[in-house]
């Protein structure tokens, strides 16, 4: 279930998986919340909610929780909203299975106006060295990695 805490200065969001894997979310910001609405790349969207690219990760959508770990062929996939940040504010760390995105928006006097950070357990046979991400146009950042237990075809 999500819930979701509003005021005028801080929003925040979190979410808990009871599924195989588990997602957690949190966001904090200063600010207003903007998101952008335009197509995303083809491959990325069975894992992606694109009805509804507003609701922050985390968040129940029409096709379920957005954000949670999804499985396609040999390889794992994961997505979180990062609109409201640059490209050089956003960190993306794999250990012990997990793959946490972490984005924090630093002021010109040294403050921090906006922090995300979205953790997900993913399956033990994945590749940690393989984790790599895309930033589609509209803030979605899609991770994936490969898992270690694929065999890849041998060519003669």
């Amino acid at each position: 279930m999500a819930s979701l805490t509003s005021s005028s200065r801080r929003s925040s969001s979190s979410y808990r998986s009871s599924s195989r894997y588990s997602t957690s979310s949190s966001y904090r910001s200063e600010g207003s919340l903007g998101s952008s609405s335009e197509s995303l790349d083809p491959l990325f969207e069975p894992f992606l909610d694109s009805a509804d690219h507003s609701s922050m990760f985390g968040e129940e959508g029409p096709r379920g929780p957005s954000g949670g770990v999804h499985c396609l062929g040999d390889s794992y996939y994961m997505s979180a909203n990062v609109s409201q940040f640059e490209p050089h504010d956003i960190v993306v760390m794999a250990y012990n299975h997990h793959v946490v995105i972490h984005a924090q928006k630093v002021c010109d006097d040294g403050s921090i106006s906006d922090t995300v950070t979205h953790k997900s357990l993913f399956p033990e046979d994945m590749d940690p060295l393989s984790v790599s991400g895309t930033l589609n146009p509209d803030g979605t950042l899609v991770v994936s990695c490969v898992s270690s237990n694929f065999a890849p075809l041998e060519h003669f």
